[in-house]
């Protein structure tokens, strides 16, 4: 093998270095960028022989950006004094002005001379000069994750496979024999995207050979160790692949007791902790894909700090030498509280942290339906799985040994089969993701939705080779034509429509299908597009958008409009088609059904990140063009449905609830959506019953399956003290029977009395102080709070992994209670858990440890209880006051009900 500048430059054993062979197919996962060879460097999966490849670029690829010809003097001033600056004029299509422009290219040896401290960026106005080189490298070659590739000497060459008979026949079938009737189609350029997606998507995903890890560390009571601290021992380290290897390492060590049970056959027992370290990292070395669930905070810089200090080694004190470590951690990554702020990486590999990717509002949303509301292994495990973590009382570091085993293997087992079940689904969802938005997939399962979109977007400028315009151009594109109605929000939204308030029985939700997508394609959506510069677009009558001052161009096709329209288009009549064609094979039904998938999260994204102002081609006109068109549909249809006879009850933004509809009235509004307006109306849900207040985006249903669905759900937090959870969960279980509306009348007596009767354990302290209990885990040590303090404070719950922000003026609550347990002589770092209750003291809160009923401060668990419950109550137009004999608010509670 042939050695590249890497091996030769390295002081590190780079034994894993496989250079890519040639005519072999393999499929890019992902770039990277070398700093000590100014160099991108590729990996490619190998999908025979379940290797990874690295390809250094040969082409001379350099760092650039762009300025315009009006900053020439400048250019060429800082140019002639840092020499490594070159510079060349050449023409680029500016979308915005639509014309040819001349633009300055300023190409540099390196990244940072671009975007780093004191680069070319911070002296002069420069366009795409905030793009990842890696990225760009990407855009320019046109070469695109999970796509396959061949070498042929110092070149990467397409080799796709060739689509079947069948699959070619339904392109055509189910997608041109459709939209050939539509302007669209008549676009030679929008069939072109079609073709290309198609080209791209109807690729196979392999099924990637790779193993899920996790760890348990010794720990104190109340107290999470931490990558930073260090200080507590690896106790096991648990491995699951896809080839049926299954282990977990376990140090031998005399605190944890023996329950007399044998251990479990997956066990090995390890003398030291470096034993144990040097069998993990043999293993790591042995598969190119590593899964992990908070491996990028916790676990992969945890088994790095500790493999570099001497303690793992009692006897002789030696660490493990760097070469033989298989993980890639920046230490100067970690952030002030003590986590990374880069990706880990593996240097033979891919290391994929599904936490970071279960995170992902869109994946959340869209890609599992809401089916988890935190953000645990745990959680996510019972809602996808259905199974869960093994459960025990007390500290993981008093479990028997044979009990630690099953524990940390059951927690590396849900990690894998959260990457394996359908068939692979989330990995092939990964990888569908990638080819969409040109992004690596170590790169796209970190990230949000915004910048998945961008890629997209960033690529096919590079293609038609456009300028990137700045954020500040695109301001002036003018502001919302419409007033927001939510405070924080710019413009005006999706019509909500007010609400029949009471119980009604056999309710039928339509979705009006990727209805802002639709939008987008038939309205030519794009930043470009929308207040083009052309005046005869501006004078068109027809170019005008209802409700606002916008108007539209029909001279030409915005790239945003045609890459969501096309991805449209091969969604609804491509894609869900073969997926459920049997005439093809299940593999390749699977394969849809995961594109599918992707193209759908891609899609419901695509119309909120134009109105946000995080998207770098943040357009507000945009945004608020497409609600406005929006709006204007739902209005129309809620005529049409009345005009046939359809009673409305609610609408909500891109959703219509209809009362007890006949099927075939269903099937007329569809067709007359589809005719007039351009967009699909789909049977979306099935309630057994809805139940609606005066308020909006409140209501309260049952699915005919028994599922509960409360609009906004709350109570699910695992922030939430134990006992409100319960009886929140009981709630659910109790609305789910219901099946008449005398049920129903039973049912909210029920919920009535299990309120009040929590509400009476609470206040004659029938519950345990457990029970009442926050935890939180604390980012940094007590005394670096001051006395006050506006900042915002990072709150995580128990298991360190469900975390979010608060703004929260004064001193933190569990900072309270955690200066409490310093004051008792208590050392308290970062990472600690505190349990906390609320308390009638000073403070207002104590550790539960300090604590006694006496102190407990009721009234605030009432207000506890309240806050969880009052959306659902509200939705049963009950008062929570009146169900505990506090004084009501409103003598209307009842009222509703008397109907």
């Amino acid at each position: 093998m042939d050695q590249s500048p890497l091996l030769q430059n390295d002081k590190q054993n780079l034994s894993y270095w496989k250079e890519l062979p040639e005519n072999i197919r393999v499929m890019l996962i992902s770039a990277i960028y070398s700093g000590e060879n100014q160099k991108v460097q590729l990996k490619f999966y190998d999908p025979t022989l379940h290797v990874i490849y690295f390809w250094q670029d040969k082409t001379d690829h350099k760092p650039y950006c762009y300025t315009k010809l009006e900053n020439k003097a400048r250019a060429e001033e800082i140019a002639a004094v840092e020499k490594k600056f070159q510079l060349k004029i050449i023409p680029k299509l500016d979308l915005m002005l639509d014309k040819e422009i001349q633009a300055i290219k300023i190409i540099a040896p390196d990244p940072l001379s671009i975007g780093g401290k004191g680069g070319i960026r911070e002296k002069l106005n420069v366009w795409e000069a905030n793009i990842k080189y890696h990225e760009n490298y990407l855009y320019d070659t046109r070469l695109i994750p999970g796509s396959y590739y061949t070498r042929k000497g110092d070149l990467i060459i397409a080799d796709p496979y060739k689509m079947s008979e069948i699959v070619h026949n339904a392109l055509k079938n189910f997608l041109w024999d459709k939209i050939l009737e539509s302007k669209e189609a008549r676009n030679d350029k929008y069939r072109e995207y079609v073709r290309e997606w198609a080209d791209l998507l109807n690729q196979p995903i392999p099924e990637m050979k790779r193993i899920a890890l996790d760890i348990e560390v010794d720990s104190e009571e109340g107290r999470m160790p931490v990558p930073r601290e260090h200080d507590r021992k690896i106790t096991a380290i648990g491995i699951v692949s896809n080839d049926g290897f299954r282990k977990v390492f376990l140090l031998d060590q005399n605190k944890n007791p023996n329950d007399g049970t044998q251990l479990i056959p997956e066990a090995e027992m390890c003398k030291t902790e470096k034993e144990l370290l040097e069998k993990t990292f043999k293993v790591i070395w042995s598969y190119s894909v590593l899964v992990t669930f908070n491996g990028d905070d916790f676990d992969l810089p945890y088994l790095y700090e500790r493999s570099q200090d001497p303690e793992i080694d009692p006897v002789n004190h030696s660490i493990i030498p760097k070469e033989e470590i298989p993980i890639v951690v920046k230490r100067d990554s970690f952030v002030k509280k003590g986590i990374q702020t880069e990706p880990v990486q593996l240097k033979h590999g891919v290391h994929i942290d599904l936490f970071r990717t279960f995170q992902n509002r869109s994946i959340q949303l869209y890609a599992f339906s809401h089916k988890y509301s935190e953000f645990r292994l745990n959680a996510i495990s019972e809602a996808l799985l259905n199974d869960t973590k093994i459960e025990f009382d007390g500290n993981i570091s008093d479990l028997p040994i044979q009990k630690l085993a099953q524990y940390c293997l059951k927690d590396t087992d849900l990690t894998f089969r959260l990457t394996s079940f359908n068939d692979n689904l989330l990995l092939k969802l990964l990888f569908a993701i990638a080819r969409i938005s040109r992004l690596s997939v170590e790169d796209l399962s970190r990230v949000g939705v915004n910048q998945w979109i961008r890629g997209m977007l960033f690529y096919e400028h590079r293609k038609i080779n456009a300028l990137i315009p700045h954020s500040e151009e695109l301001r002036f594109k003018g502001q919302a034509s419409s007033s927001a109605i939510i405070k924080e929000k710019k413009y005006r939204g999706g019509l909500v429509v007010e609400p029949t308030p009471g119980i009604h029985f056999n309710v039928s939700v339509l979705d009006f299908a990727s209805l802002y997508p639709s939008i987008i394609k038939v309205h030519n959506l794009s930043y470009e597009t929308v207040n083009c510069p052309h005046d005869s677009c501006r004078q068109d009558p027809n170019q005008k958008i209802p409700d606002t001052d916008y108007w539209t161009c029909n001279q030409k096709k915005g790239i945003t409009s045609l890459l969501i329209g096309s991805l449209r288009d091969l969604r609804v009549n491509y894609y869900k088609q073969l997926s459920k064609d049997k005439t093809i094979s299940p593999e390749e039904r699977q394969l849809y059904t995961v594109v599918s998938q992707a193209i759908k999260v891609i899609l419901n994204a695509s119309y909120g990140v134009m109105g946000a102002e995080i998207f770098p081609l943040y357009c507000l006109p945009v945004a608020d063009a497409t609600a406005a068109i929006g709006r204007n549909i739902i209005t129309k249809t809620i005529q049409k449905c009345k005009e046939s006879g359809i009673e409305v009850v609610y609408g909500d933004t891109d959703s219509l609830f209809l009362r007890n509809p006949s099927e075939g009235k269903v099937e007329e509004i569809s067709k007359w959506a589809k005719a007039n307006e351009g967009v699909d109306l789909e049977l979306d849900k099935e309630y057994r019953y809805v139940v609606f207040n005066n308020l909006k985006k409140n209501y309260l249903g049952v699915l005919k399956d028994g599922t509960v669905d409360v609009k906004g759900l709350t109570g699910k937090k695992s922030h939430t003290p134990n006992f409100i959870r319960k009886t929140f969960y009981s709630t659910l279980e109790i609305l789910g029977k219901v099946n008449t509306e005398k049920d129903f009348d039973t049912a909210r007596e029920k919920i009535k009395e299990l309120i009040k009767d929590s509400a009476k354990k609470l206040e004659t302290d029938k519950y345990p102080l457990e029970e009442l209990s926050f935890n939180v885990m604390i980012n940094k040590s007590p005394e670096k709070y001051g006395k006050k303090t506006n900042e915002t404070a990072r709150i995580t719950s128990i298991d360190g992994r469900d975390s979010y922000t608060n703004s929260i003026k004064g001193i933190p609550q569990h900072i309270k209670a955690a200066k409490q347990f310093s004051d008792n002589g208590r050392e308290i770092k970062a990472g600690d858990i505190i349990s906390y209750v609320k308390t009638k003291t000073a403070e207002g809160v104590k550790p539960v440890e300090l604590a006694t009923h006496k102190e407990i401060d009721t009234e605030k668990y009432l207000e506890a209880m309240e806050t969880t419950f009052d959306q659902l109550l509200t939705a049963l137009d009950v008062n929570f006051k009146s169900i505990i004999g506090k004084p009501r608010q409103s003598n209307l509670d009842e009222l509703f009900w008397s109907n």
